[in-house]
Formats: structure tokens, C-alpha cells, sequence
């Protein structure tokens, strides 16, 4: 009969996994870059900077047919003349002014939308656009448009009867909006899982959006699970491929990364500002699945493992053919990861002969590094939380930076797995590990 409580928690003392939102959207710094590096206060800033903005700024927007940056500026121009128009309409929202400005602020307000369901990083949040949020409400409450729905929710105070309210598919997704670029991720995966349900079109894009709040949440499993989805509604946006391989590449789930990767790759314009890493994933994913114990030089074991690890080298030059258009297009290196360094560090490694030279055979080096890759891959659990997937334990929030983080929770019997929390901890066990957990 099984434990109907979980083992003890033990400290275990594990490298923190990355954060999962820069591996996958890597920031670019050019080189003429003269504010802060600091993301805090890049997002604090009235203006921000996207990677495809230095390609206008390189004169090489022009160069590429890479449908993102196609989609970027195509919002960023919708967003901007949206903005030109906004601003020639007064402020208030009394009814006299809703009346006679209506069109506009419909025209605004869809205009608006789009450019941020096309690409949320080509618009930014001001002040004005919360007042048209008032104003686009205020038009939605009092004519009751086609295309309307209404829901009953809620009230806030205790007893209160429940109150019905109209919406449009705009005035959801303005809401969402503002959510999200005031940070309030909680309050806006409440929002995405009403739109999911209720706009079919969109619901793809939902999912993304829901999946990037997960992440900014370190919830890494419902993120996965989002953009699973996401990509049965929409596989042509392969670029969750990309963000899929590095959340599993970075909670050490190898094979689940390999696949996405290779996913990715298959099917990726060759100007994709994310394909070097990819490719330096899984020359670093193919080396580690390398055969071992070849111990004889024809073997069918080490002709395996040979030709695993030359695989392995033709990826890695890929990965080095993809970087040199990244800087032909964006004028800058590709960021220096975790993925890239180790990759570098395995493939640019060698072995000293017997006289104490350096060999000019790379694959005693390789077979050494694919080892350790080994090593590295074999303990997936320990990496994250195996219940929700969060990277670190929830008590290293607001915690001095001059403090040393606290591990993750080890479970004491197996020593195989991890957890963020006592709550997580309790909540696998009765789910599942009380069945698999092994001393």
C-alpha cells in the first residue's frame, strides 16, 4: 500500500534554469545602443525597441521575406496611423461626444486590435488609449452594435446580484491588451481563457498570448500546454516550435526539445532571427544522443556513433551558416546563451596525443563531450518543478539579490524529482508520483 503523504523535503542544489522568456525572444543590442541594458528598465521606457527595428535601422528591412518581420511592421504602421487618427479625437466620454465621434472610435479601436493581434510587440500602451478604452465602452454600453454578446459576471461585493454585460470581440480584446502591457498576467490569463472560449478565429492567437503569460508566470507546464494547442489551431506558426524546444531544452526534457527543434527547422524561413539557435540545440541535443561503449572501432556500435556525432557536426555548421545571415540582416552577433555556449564548448573542444599536442581528430573530444551532455540531460526532474514546471523555489520571491537563492524541494525518497513548494510537492504526490516514487 502506498504513502498517503509525500516524502520529506530535502534542499537539492541545482544551476538555475535561464529565464525561459529570453531564450526564446532573445533581446539584440546594436552596437550604437546607448541606454541601460537592464530589461526593467526597457519596459519603463515610453518608447521600446523591438530586434526587427534594427533592420530599419541596418537599411536590410528590405532584404528578407521573413513573414514575422513582415507581420512587425505591417502592425507597428497600422498601430502608428491608428494613433495619428486617435489623437484628433477630444477626450470624454460623455454621450454628446460618443455620438458625434462614434465611427472614429470604432475605426480607432479596430485598427488598434488588429495591430495587437498581429504582433503585440509593434504597439505600446499610453495614457490616450485608455481614455478610448472608456470611450469604445461607453459606444458598446450604450448602442449595442452588431456583432455584440452579452455574459452575466459576478459583482465584486458580497451579496450583490449578478450584473449583465455587453462585449465585442474588440472590447475583449482590449482588455486584454491593457492586461498585458500593465504586466497583470494573472488577471489576463482569466481574460484569454474567456476569449478562447467564445472567439473562434482568434483562438490561436489566445493561446500564444495565454502561453506568454504562463511563461512571465513560470507556470512552464500550462505554457507547453498552450502552445501545443496553439499549434494544432495555427501549425503555420512554427515559431512556437522554437519557444516549445527552448523550454524543453531548458528543463532538460531532450527528447521532447529534439523534436520541437527539428520541428522548426523543417519548416523555417531561412532568415528566422531564432534558426541559429535552433540549430545550435540540436547539434548539442544529437551529439548528447550519441551511442556509448564503442569500445571497437567497426563495430555497428561505433559506426552508430559515428555517424550520430557527424550529424551532430553538420547542425553545429549550420548553426554557424545561420548566424552569419543573422548579422548580415540585423548588423549584431546573435546573444551568446546558454544554448550557443554550450554548443561552442562541445564542438570547438579537443583532445592533446600521447606527445602532449593537440589532435587534429575532433572526434576523441566529441565523444568526451557527448558524455557529459549525457550527464547533464539525465535528470530532468530536478531541473523544474515536476508539477507545475517553475524554474526556482516561490521563496526566492522578493528575496534579496545578496542572498543565496533557495534550491528547489527534492523528494527524499527518490532523490528524481523536484518541486517549487510544499503545495506543488503534496498536489504530484496525490496525483502521481505516490505510484512511481521509488527509494
Amino acid at each position: 500500500m502506498a504513502d498517503s503523504n509525500p516524502a520529506p523535503a530535502v534542499a537539492v542544489e541545482e544551476t538555475p534554469v535561464d529565464n525561459v522568456v529570453a531564450t526564446s525572444e532573445e533581446h539584440v543590442h546594436g552596437p550604437d545602443c546607448s541606454h541601460d541594458h537592464t530589461h526593467e528598465q526597457e519596459q519603463s521606457q515610453a518608447v521600446q525597441k523591438n530586434d526587427f527595428d534594427l533592420l530599419e535601422a541596418n537599411g536590410t528591412k528590405d532584404k528578407t521575406t521573413d513573414p514575422l518581420v513582415k507581420n512587425y511592421f505591417e502592425a507597428k504602421e497600422l498601430f502608428s496611423k491608428a494613433m495619428e487618427r486617435l489623437n484628433e479625437i477630444p477626450e470624454g466620454a460623455d454621450a454628446e461626444l460618443i455620438e458625434k465621434h462614434k465611427d472614429e472610435i470604432v475605426s480607432v479601436t479596430k485598427d488598434l486590435m488588429a495591430a495587437f493581434l498581429l504582433d503585440e510587440k509593434a504597439t505600446q500602451m499610453n495614457q490616450r488609449i485608455l481614455k478610448l478604452a472608456e470611450q469604445y465602452e461607453m459606444y458598446v454600453q450604450t448602442y449595442n452594435p452588431e456583432g455584440t454578446s452579452t455574459a452575466t459576471v459576478d459583482s465584486d461585493e458580497e451579496g450583490a446580484e449578478q450584473q449583465t454585460t455587453i462585449y465585442t470581440r474588440d472590447s475583449v480584446v482590449f482588455v486584454i491588451m491593457i492586461l498585458w502591457c500593465g504586466q497583470q498576467f494573472e488577471h489576463c490569463v482569466q481574460t484569454l481563457t474567456f476569449a478562447i472560449q467564445e472567439f473562434a478565429p482568434i483562438k490561436g492567437r489566445m493561446l500564444e498570448l495565454r502561453a506568454s503569460c504562463h511563461m512571465a508566470l513560470r507556470n512552464l507546464k500550462l505554457c507547453n500546454e498552450d502552445l501545443e494547442e496553439a499549434l494544432t489551431c495555427e501549425p503555420i506558426n512554427v515559431e512556437n516550435h522554437s519557444t516549445l524546444g527552448n523550454i524543453y531544452y531548458v528543463t532538460h526534457n531532450a527528447q521532447d526539445a529534439l523534436h520541437h527543434f527539428k520541428s522548426f527547422v523543417a519548416v523555417a524561413h531561412p532568415d528566422s532571427r531564432t534558426l541559429p539557435n535552433a540549430y545550435y540545440a540540436i547539434a548539442t541535443l544529437t551529439l548528447q544522443s550519441a551511442p556509448t561503449n564503442a569500445t571497437k572501432k567497426k563495430s555497428n556500435q561505433a559506426l552508430k556513433q559515428a555517424s550520430t556525432i557527424k550529424e551532430a557536426q553538420a547542425y553545429f555548421a549550420k548553426a554557424q551558416e545561420a548566424d552569419v545571415r543573422f548579422k548580415e540582416l540585423y548588423g549584431v552577433e546573435t546573444g551568446f546563451n546558454e544554448i550557443k555556449r554550450t554548443a561552442y564548448q562541445a564542438f570547438s573542444a579537443r583532445s592533446a596525443t600521447r606527445t602532449g599536442m593537440i589532435s587534429t581528430d575532433p572526434m576523441p573530444a566529441l565523444i568526451d563531450a557527448s558524455e557529459a551532455l549525457k550527464k547533464a540531460f539525465k535528470a530532468p526532474g530536478v531541473s523544474s518543478c515536476a508539477n507545475c514546471g517553475r524554474a526556482d523555489n516561490v521563496a526566492n520571491e522578493g528575496r534579496s539579490q545578496e542572498l543565496k537563492p533557495k534550491p528547489l524541494i527534492k523528494c527524499a525518497k527518490c532523490n528524481k524529482v523536484a518541486y517549487c513548494s510544499r503545495p506543488c510537492q503534496i498536489n504530484h504526490w496525490n496525483s502521481t508520483h505516490k505510484n512511481t516514487c521509488k527509494k
